[in-house]
């Protein structure tokens, strides 16, 4: 990923220096961004709203850096209202990116502040806890389903009638350490999912192979 645009804007504008490092796939910011990025919002609030050519918004790439940057919670601060744009094409939100990163802090940030962006989906009908499976990292996942918000997303289908708990079991069946989380989240009130658009149930999908659940490469 390039740097940002907002970054390109801190650095133009001398506010703080700030170092970075490319490793061939992550931009690493070598500094705690968030007070530079409070510097540059005092003078500018409108840049909340600033997009780059894919839509992104600076609290969609705070969201995506949140181990390192520290600036979701600087920027909902200035303007909760980021927490709604989405992006050009895929129409996700910085919740969704946030999810899909398995940076629960910053979903827990975003959520605090702007819980009903909770129910913003992407053009495939995804919400965040859909992206939160398909992270494929259970601890974030179990820590989203403990926020009454995203927990209760549980139930809500895609455009192919999937819920986050049919993605899990798809999960579980191929892989063993997912069992767990199938059956001490869903398993219990698997009937509540409903059927999917090819008439499966999270049970149906955990004990059969159907090819159709893909939680691969959901960016």
């Amino acid at each position: 990923m390039q740097e940002t645009t907002f970054l390109k804007e801190i650095i133009k504008r001398g506010i703080s220096e700030i170092s970075v490092v490319h490793d061939g796939k992550h931009l690493f910011i070598v500094l705690l961004v968030s007070e530079t990025a409070r510097k540059l919002l005092e003078k500018e609030k409108t840049l909340t709203k600033t997009t780059d050519e894919n839509g992104w918004s600076p609290l969609h790439y705070a969201a995506y850096y949140g181990w390192y940057s520290g600036s979701v919670e600087v920027i909902l601060e200035y303007d909760a209202s980021a927490a709604y744009i989405a992006e050009t094409e895929k129409k996700r939100t910085a919740l969704h990116i946030a999810a899909i990163e398995g940076c629960v802090n910053e979903m827990k940030g975003i959520v605090s502040r702007c819980p009903a962006c909770c129910e913003l989906v992407d053009n495939r009908g995804w919400n965040a806890l859909h992206y939160a499976v398909a992270s494929k990292n259970r601890v974030a996942l179990v820590q989203c389903l403990k926020i009454p918000e995203l927990a209760r997303l549980g139930t809500k289908k895609d455009d192919k009638g999937n819920t986050p708990f049919h993605l899990i079991a798809a999960l579980a069946r191929e892989q063993k350490q997912w069992q767990l989380v199938f059956y001490e989240y869903g398993y219990s009130d698997r009937d509540i999912y409903g059927l999917n658009k090819r008439k499966l149930s999270v049970n149906d999908i955990y004990s059969g192979d159907f090819g159709e659940i893909q939680v691969i490469n959901p960016l």
